[in-house]
Protein backbone atom coordinates (compact mmCIF):
# COMPACT_ATOMS: atom_id res chain seq x y z
CA UNK A 1 0.00 0.00 0.00
CA UNK A 2 1.38 3.35 -1.08
CA UNK A 3 1.73 6.02 1.58
CA UNK A 4 0.17 9.30 0.41
CA UNK A 5 2.71 11.99 -0.19
CA UNK A 6 2.40 14.96 2.16
CA UNK A 7 1.23 18.18 0.60
CA UNK A 8 4.17 20.47 -0.16
CA UNK A 9 4.70 23.27 2.30
CA UNK A 10 5.59 26.67 0.95
CA UNK A 11 9.02 27.82 2.04
CA UNK A 12 9.65 31.48 2.54
CA UNK A 13 12.60 33.08 4.25
CA UNK A 14 10.54 35.85 5.85
CA UNK A 15 7.09 37.34 5.91
CA UNK A 16 6.89 40.00 3.16
CA UNK A 17 5.07 42.41 5.50
CA UNK A 18 6.36 44.21 8.58
CA UNK A 19 4.42 46.16 11.17
CA UNK A 20 6.86 46.70 14.03
CA UNK A 21 9.16 49.68 14.32
CA UNK A 22 10.11 51.91 11.42
CA UNK A 23 9.44 50.27 8.06
CA UNK A 24 12.27 50.42 5.53
CA UNK A 25 13.32 49.13 2.13
CA UNK A 26 11.02 46.77 0.27
CA UNK A 27 8.64 46.78 3.24
CA UNK A 28 7.89 50.45 2.56
CA UNK A 29 5.61 51.48 -0.29
CA UNK A 30 4.36 54.66 -1.98
CA UNK A 31 4.83 58.03 -0.22
CA UNK A 32 7.31 59.25 -2.83
CA UNK A 33 5.63 62.66 -2.98
CA UNK A 34 5.64 62.99 0.81
CA UNK A 35 9.30 61.96 1.12
CA UNK A 36 10.28 64.45 -1.58
CA UNK A 37 8.42 67.26 0.19
CA UNK A 38 9.87 66.45 3.59
CA UNK A 39 13.46 66.20 2.32
CA UNK A 40 13.11 69.58 0.64
CA UNK A 41 11.86 71.18 3.88
CA UNK A 42 14.66 69.63 5.92
CA UNK A 43 17.29 71.23 3.68
CA UNK A 44 15.72 74.70 3.61
CA UNK A 45 16.97 77.24 6.19
CA UNK A 46 14.32 78.28 8.74
CA UNK A 47 11.59 76.19 7.03
CA UNK A 48 8.73 75.06 9.25
CA UNK A 49 6.20 72.36 8.37
CA UNK A 50 3.49 70.78 10.51
CA UNK A 51 2.43 67.26 9.47
CA UNK A 52 -0.66 65.71 10.99
CA UNK A 53 -2.65 62.54 10.47
CA UNK A 54 -4.12 59.60 12.34
CA UNK A 55 -1.97 56.94 13.95
CA UNK A 56 -0.81 53.85 12.04
CA UNK A 57 -0.78 55.64 8.69
CA UNK A 58 2.99 55.32 8.14
CA UNK A 59 3.76 58.91 9.10
CA UNK A 60 6.77 58.14 11.30
CA UNK A 61 8.29 55.72 8.78
CA UNK A 62 7.90 58.32 6.04
CA UNK A 63 9.54 61.02 8.15
CA UNK A 64 12.41 58.72 9.06
CA UNK A 65 12.87 57.79 5.42
CA UNK A 66 13.12 61.50 4.57
CA UNK A 67 15.74 62.03 7.29
CA UNK A 68 17.76 59.09 5.98
CA UNK A 69 17.65 60.44 2.43
CA UNK A 70 18.78 63.90 3.54
CA UNK A 71 21.77 62.43 5.37
CA UNK A 72 22.58 59.99 2.55
CA UNK A 73 22.80 62.90 0.10
CA UNK A 74 25.17 64.94 2.25
CA UNK A 75 22.61 66.92 4.23
CA UNK A 76 22.09 66.95 7.97
CA UNK A 77 18.88 65.94 9.74
CA UNK A 78 17.59 63.90 12.66
CA UNK A 79 14.30 62.76 14.19
CA UNK A 80 13.30 62.93 17.86
CA UNK A 81 10.33 60.77 18.89
CA UNK A 82 8.51 62.53 21.74
CA UNK A 83 5.73 59.96 22.16
CA UNK A 84 6.98 58.60 25.49
CA UNK A 85 8.17 61.88 27.01
CA UNK A 86 6.42 63.10 30.14
CA UNK A 87 8.31 66.32 30.87
CA UNK A 88 9.86 69.12 28.83
CA UNK A 89 13.35 67.96 29.80
CA UNK A 90 12.48 64.53 28.37
CA UNK A 91 11.87 66.34 25.09
CA UNK A 92 15.31 67.92 25.38
CA UNK A 93 16.90 64.52 25.98
CA UNK A 94 15.12 63.03 22.97
CA UNK A 95 16.44 65.85 20.78
CA UNK A 96 19.99 65.41 22.09
CA UNK A 97 19.87 61.65 21.53
CA UNK A 98 18.34 61.94 18.06
CA UNK A 99 21.02 64.38 16.93
CA UNK A 100 23.88 62.33 18.39
CA UNK A 101 22.75 59.10 16.74
CA UNK A 102 21.94 60.57 13.33
CA UNK A 103 24.79 63.00 12.74
CA UNK A 104 27.27 62.40 15.57
CA UNK A 105 29.57 60.32 13.38
CA UNK A 106 29.93 63.20 10.89
CA UNK A 107 29.86 66.05 13.39
CA UNK A 108 32.54 64.31 15.41
CA UNK A 109 32.70 66.95 18.12
CA UNK A 110 28.91 67.23 18.42
CA UNK A 111 28.58 65.64 21.86
CA UNK A 112 31.47 67.61 23.39
CA UNK A 113 30.28 70.83 21.75
CA UNK A 114 26.81 70.34 23.19
CA UNK A 115 28.17 69.63 26.66
CA UNK A 116 30.55 72.58 26.65
CA UNK A 117 27.93 75.05 25.41
CA UNK A 118 24.95 73.83 27.48
CA UNK A 119 27.05 73.08 30.58
CA UNK A 120 24.65 73.00 33.54
CA UNK A 121 23.36 69.57 34.48
CA UNK A 122 24.36 67.68 31.33
CA UNK A 123 26.27 64.41 31.03
CA UNK A 124 27.34 62.04 28.25
CA UNK A 125 27.15 58.25 27.99
CA UNK A 126 27.56 55.70 25.18
CA UNK A 127 24.44 54.37 23.49
CA UNK A 128 24.42 50.61 24.35
CA UNK A 129 23.04 49.74 20.90
CA UNK A 130 25.09 51.95 18.55
CA UNK A 131 28.03 53.05 20.68
CA UNK A 132 27.31 56.69 19.80
CA UNK A 133 28.15 59.21 22.52
CA UNK A 134 24.80 60.60 23.68
CA UNK A 135 24.43 63.73 25.84
CA UNK A 136 21.51 64.03 28.27
CA UNK A 137 20.42 66.11 31.23
CA UNK A 138 20.85 64.84 34.76
CA UNK A 139 17.70 63.18 36.06
CA UNK A 140 17.22 65.78 38.77
CA UNK A 141 16.28 68.44 36.22
CA UNK A 142 13.07 66.51 35.52
CA UNK A 143 11.88 67.70 38.93
CA UNK A 144 12.74 71.34 38.32
CA UNK A 145 10.14 74.01 37.58
CA UNK A 146 8.50 74.21 34.18
CA UNK A 147 10.39 77.43 33.51
CA UNK A 148 13.73 75.74 34.27
CA UNK A 149 12.89 72.84 31.99
CA UNK A 150 11.77 75.14 29.20
CA UNK A 151 15.06 76.98 29.53
CA UNK A 152 16.88 73.67 29.01
CA UNK A 153 14.88 73.03 25.83
CA UNK A 154 15.62 76.51 24.50
CA UNK A 155 19.31 76.03 25.34
CA UNK A 156 19.44 72.75 23.39
CA UNK A 157 17.79 74.15 20.27
CA UNK A 158 19.75 77.41 20.43
CA UNK A 159 22.96 75.38 20.68
CA UNK A 160 21.94 73.21 17.71
CA UNK A 161 21.34 76.36 15.69
CA UNK A 162 24.70 77.83 16.73
CA UNK A 163 26.58 74.64 15.84
CA UNK A 164 24.88 74.49 12.44
CA UNK A 165 25.76 78.14 11.82
CA UNK A 166 29.38 77.53 12.82
CA UNK A 167 29.60 74.71 10.27
CA UNK A 168 27.75 76.66 7.60
CA UNK A 169 25.06 73.97 7.45
CA UNK A 170 21.30 73.62 7.68
CA UNK A 171 20.23 71.10 10.30
CA UNK A 172 16.82 69.52 9.83
CA UNK A 173 14.92 68.77 13.04
CA UNK A 174 11.90 66.42 13.06
CA UNK A 175 9.83 66.37 16.25
CA UNK A 176 7.45 63.42 16.09
CA UNK A 177 4.34 63.43 18.34
CA UNK A 178 5.01 67.09 18.91
CA UNK A 179 1.49 67.78 20.26
CA UNK A 180 2.56 66.28 23.59
CA UNK A 181 4.11 69.61 24.53
CA UNK A 182 0.61 70.93 25.23
CA UNK A 183 0.03 68.13 27.73
CA UNK A 184 3.28 68.97 29.52
CA UNK A 185 2.95 72.73 29.73
CA UNK A 186 -0.30 73.92 28.21
CA UNK A 187 -0.53 76.92 25.89
CA UNK A 188 2.30 78.70 27.70
CA UNK A 189 4.68 75.94 26.55
CA UNK A 190 3.43 76.41 22.97
CA UNK A 191 4.19 80.14 23.05
CA UNK A 192 7.63 79.47 24.51
CA UNK A 193 8.49 76.98 21.77
CA UNK A 194 7.23 79.35 19.08
CA UNK A 195 9.59 82.07 20.32
CA UNK A 196 12.52 79.65 20.32
CA UNK A 197 11.83 78.35 16.80
CA UNK A 198 11.39 81.81 15.30
CA UNK A 199 14.94 82.87 16.07
CA UNK A 200 16.62 79.91 14.36
CA UNK A 201 17.89 80.57 10.83
CA UNK A 202 20.07 77.46 10.52
CA UNK A 203 17.49 74.92 11.69
CA UNK A 204 14.55 73.68 9.67
CA UNK A 205 11.65 72.11 11.52
CA UNK A 206 9.12 69.43 10.73
CA UNK A 207 6.75 68.83 13.63
CA UNK A 208 4.34 65.92 13.38
CA UNK A 209 1.34 64.75 15.37
CA UNK A 210 -1.18 61.92 15.38
CA UNK A 211 -4.07 63.67 17.13
CA UNK A 212 -5.62 65.73 14.31
CA UNK A 213 -8.23 67.48 16.45
CA UNK A 214 -5.59 68.64 18.95
CA UNK A 215 -3.16 69.65 16.22
CA UNK A 216 -5.81 71.69 14.42
CA UNK A 217 -6.64 73.53 17.64
CA UNK A 218 -2.95 74.35 18.18
CA UNK A 219 -2.77 76.27 14.88
CA UNK A 220 -6.05 78.15 15.22
CA UNK A 221 -6.09 81.96 15.27
CA UNK A 222 -5.13 83.18 18.72
CA UNK A 223 -2.97 80.13 19.49
CA UNK A 224 0.81 80.13 19.53
CA UNK A 225 1.41 78.25 16.30
CA UNK A 226 -1.06 80.21 14.18
CA UNK A 227 0.60 80.83 10.79
CA UNK A 228 4.00 79.71 12.07
CA UNK A 229 3.97 76.48 10.05
CA UNK A 230 3.01 75.38 6.62
CA UNK A 231 0.44 72.64 7.25
CA UNK A 232 0.48 69.22 5.57
CA UNK A 233 -2.32 66.67 6.20
CA UNK A 234 -0.96 63.12 5.98
CA UNK A 235 -3.64 61.16 4.14
CA UNK A 236 -4.15 57.45 3.56
CA UNK A 237 -2.22 55.61 0.87
CA UNK A 238 -4.27 55.20 -2.29
CA UNK A 239 -6.42 52.11 -1.71
CA UNK A 240 -5.83 50.62 -5.17
CA UNK A 241 -2.06 51.08 -4.85
CA UNK A 242 -1.97 49.44 -1.42
CA UNK A 243 -4.10 46.51 -2.58
CA UNK A 244 -1.89 45.92 -5.63
CA UNK A 245 1.28 46.17 -3.55
CA UNK A 246 -0.06 43.53 -1.13
CA UNK A 247 -0.93 41.20 -4.02
CA UNK A 248 2.53 41.67 -5.55
CA UNK A 249 4.24 40.91 -2.22
CA UNK A 250 2.10 37.78 -1.79
CA UNK A 251 3.06 36.52 -5.25
CA UNK A 252 6.68 37.15 -4.34
CA UNK A 253 6.50 34.41 -1.68
CA UNK A 254 4.58 31.97 -3.86
CA UNK A 255 1.03 32.75 -2.75
CA UNK A 256 -1.77 33.43 -5.20
CA UNK A 257 -3.93 36.33 -4.03
CA UNK A 258 -7.58 36.08 -4.96
CA UNK A 259 -8.11 39.82 -4.56
CA UNK A 260 -6.45 39.45 -1.14
CA UNK A 261 -5.05 42.97 -1.20
CA UNK A 262 -8.45 44.52 -1.80
CA UNK A 263 -9.96 42.29 0.89
CA UNK A 264 -7.36 43.44 3.44
CA UNK A 265 -8.08 47.07 2.60
CA UNK A 266 -11.83 46.52 2.84
CA UNK A 267 -11.67 44.73 6.19
CA UNK A 268 -8.94 46.72 7.94
CA UNK A 269 -9.73 50.24 6.69
CA UNK A 270 -7.51 53.17 5.81
CA UNK A 271 -4.69 52.85 8.34
CA UNK A 272 -1.65 51.40 6.60
CA UNK A 273 -0.44 49.46 9.62
CA UNK A 274 -3.84 47.80 10.15
CA UNK A 275 -4.03 46.70 6.52
CA UNK A 276 -0.47 45.39 6.54
CA UNK A 277 -1.05 43.64 9.87
CA UNK A 278 -3.94 41.72 8.34
CA UNK A 279 -1.92 40.89 5.23
CA UNK A 280 0.93 39.68 7.44
CA UNK A 281 -1.46 37.42 9.35
CA UNK A 282 -2.76 36.02 6.04
CA UNK A 283 0.79 34.94 5.21
CA UNK A 284 1.40 33.50 8.68
CA UNK A 285 -1.65 31.27 8.26
CA UNK A 286 -0.91 30.30 4.66
CA UNK A 287 1.69 27.55 5.11
CA UNK A 288 0.49 24.65 2.98
CA UNK A 289 -2.02 26.77 1.08
CA UNK A 290 -1.35 28.26 -2.32
CA UNK A 291 -3.90 31.07 -2.34
CA UNK A 292 -5.58 33.61 -0.11
CA UNK A 293 -9.27 34.23 -0.66
CA UNK A 294 -12.11 35.92 1.24
CA UNK A 295 -12.45 33.01 3.66
CA UNK A 296 -8.74 33.06 4.47
CA UNK A 297 -8.76 36.85 4.96
CA UNK A 298 -11.74 36.64 7.33
CA UNK A 299 -10.02 33.87 9.31
CA UNK A 300 -6.88 36.01 9.56
CA UNK A 301 -8.98 38.93 10.78
CA UNK A 302 -10.43 36.71 13.53
CA UNK A 303 -6.94 35.56 14.50
CA UNK A 304 -5.80 39.15 15.02
CA UNK A 305 -8.88 39.71 17.20
CA UNK A 306 -7.89 36.66 19.24
CA UNK A 307 -4.41 38.14 19.73
CA UNK A 308 -5.80 41.32 21.30
CA UNK A 309 -8.41 39.53 23.41
CA UNK A 310 -6.70 39.86 26.79
CA UNK A 311 -5.88 43.57 26.55
CA UNK A 312 -9.23 44.47 25.00
CA UNK A 313 -11.19 42.47 27.55
CA UNK A 314 -9.33 44.20 30.37
CA UNK A 315 -10.16 47.62 28.89
CA UNK A 316 -13.80 46.64 28.33
CA UNK A 317 -14.23 45.45 31.92
CA UNK A 318 -13.18 48.88 33.17
CA UNK A 319 -15.98 50.67 31.30
CA UNK A 320 -19.41 51.54 32.63
CA UNK A 321 -22.45 49.77 31.23
CA UNK A 322 -23.47 53.00 29.49
CA UNK A 323 -20.09 53.28 27.79
CA UNK A 324 -20.24 49.64 26.74
CA UNK A 325 -23.67 50.14 25.19
CA UNK A 326 -22.42 53.12 23.19
CA UNK A 327 -19.56 51.02 21.82
CA UNK A 328 -21.95 48.21 20.89
CA UNK A 329 -24.01 50.73 18.95
CA UNK A 330 -20.96 52.15 17.13
CA UNK A 331 -19.83 48.62 16.22
CA UNK A 332 -23.14 47.89 14.52
CA UNK A 333 -24.08 51.27 13.06
CA UNK A 334 -21.93 54.38 12.73
CA UNK A 335 -24.81 56.76 11.98
CA UNK A 336 -27.74 58.18 13.93
CA UNK A 337 -26.34 57.26 17.32
CA UNK A 338 -28.38 59.87 19.19
CA UNK A 339 -31.69 59.09 17.47
CA UNK A 340 -34.53 57.59 19.48
CA UNK A 341 -34.55 54.37 17.45
CA UNK A 342 -30.84 53.67 18.00
CA UNK A 343 -30.99 54.65 21.68
CA UNK A 344 -33.87 52.26 22.28
CA UNK A 345 -32.25 49.44 20.29
CA UNK A 346 -29.00 49.62 22.27
CA UNK A 347 -30.38 50.78 25.65
CA UNK A 348 -28.56 54.09 25.46
CA UNK A 349 -29.06 57.07 27.77
CA UNK A 350 -30.35 60.44 26.59
CA UNK A 351 -28.88 62.00 23.47
CA UNK A 352 -26.80 64.49 25.47
CA UNK A 353 -25.21 61.72 27.50
CA UNK A 354 -24.51 59.69 24.36
CA UNK A 355 -22.89 62.69 22.69
CA UNK A 356 -20.65 63.32 25.70
CA UNK A 357 -19.63 59.66 25.82
CA UNK A 358 -18.79 59.67 22.11
CA UNK A 359 -16.69 62.83 22.52
CA UNK A 360 -14.83 61.28 25.44
CA UNK A 361 -13.99 58.18 23.40
CA UNK A 362 -12.76 60.41 20.56
CA UNK A 363 -10.64 62.31 23.06
CA UNK A 364 -8.89 59.18 24.29
CA UNK A 365 -8.41 57.83 20.78
CA UNK A 366 -10.80 54.88 20.91
CA UNK A 367 -13.27 56.38 18.44
CA UNK A 368 -12.97 58.87 15.60
CA UNK A 369 -15.34 60.93 13.53
CA UNK A 370 -16.17 59.36 10.18
CA UNK A 371 -14.78 61.06 7.09
CA UNK A 372 -18.14 62.63 6.24
CA UNK A 373 -18.35 64.07 9.76
CA UNK A 374 -21.81 62.67 10.47
CA UNK A 375 -20.95 59.60 12.51
CA UNK A 376 -18.41 57.77 14.64
CA UNK A 377 -16.22 54.75 14.02
CA UNK A 378 -13.67 52.69 15.93
CA UNK A 379 -10.10 53.87 15.64
CA UNK A 380 -8.98 50.24 15.49
CA UNK A 381 -10.85 47.80 13.21
CA UNK A 382 -9.74 44.81 15.26
CA UNK A 383 -11.15 46.27 18.48
CA UNK A 384 -14.39 46.81 16.61
CA UNK A 385 -14.30 43.18 15.52
CA UNK A 386 -13.72 42.15 19.13
CA UNK A 387 -16.82 44.08 20.24
CA UNK A 388 -18.88 42.47 17.46
CA UNK A 389 -17.65 38.99 18.41
CA UNK A 390 -17.79 39.30 22.19
CA UNK A 391 -20.20 42.07 23.23
CA UNK A 392 -22.80 42.50 20.49
CA UNK A 393 -24.16 38.93 21.01
CA UNK A 394 -25.30 40.12 24.47
CA UNK A 395 -28.03 41.97 22.58
CA UNK A 396 -29.11 38.86 20.71
CA UNK A 397 -27.33 40.02 17.53
CA UNK A 398 -25.09 37.61 15.66
CA UNK A 399 -22.85 39.35 13.14
CA UNK A 400 -19.64 38.32 11.40
CA UNK A 401 -16.53 39.96 12.86
CA UNK A 402 -15.92 41.47 9.45
CA UNK A 403 -19.30 43.26 9.52
CA UNK A 404 -18.96 46.72 7.96
CA UNK A 405 -21.50 49.12 9.37
CA UNK A 406 -21.42 51.62 6.53
CA UNK A 407 -19.40 52.49 3.43
CA UNK A 408 -17.80 55.53 5.08
CA UNK A 409 -14.04 55.49 4.78
CA UNK A 410 -10.96 57.61 5.38
CA UNK A 411 -9.81 56.93 1.83
CA UNK A 412 -10.14 59.79 -0.62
Amino acid sequence: MLTPKPKPTLKRSENPFRIHGTVRGAFFTDRDAEVAKFTKVLREPAAKLLVYGHRRMGKSSTLERAVEQVNAKGGHAFLADLSTATTVVDMSNRILAGAARAIGTRWTTLASDLVSRIQAGIKIAPDPLTGAVVPSFEVGIRHESTERQQASLANVLDTMNALAEKRGKVLGVVLDEFQEITRWGGEQAEWHLRGVMQRHQHLSYIVAGSKPALIKSMVEQGRAFYELFDVFPFAAINAAHLAQWIDDRLRGVGLQPQAAGALCVQLAGARTRDVVRLARKCVDRADGAGSIDATAAAAAFQEVIDEIDESTHSWWDGLTSSQQNVLRAVAVTEQGLTTKAVRERFSLDGSGSVTNTLKAFVGDGRLMKTSNGSGYAFDNPFVRGWVIANAVPDLGLQLPVTHIASPTSEYH
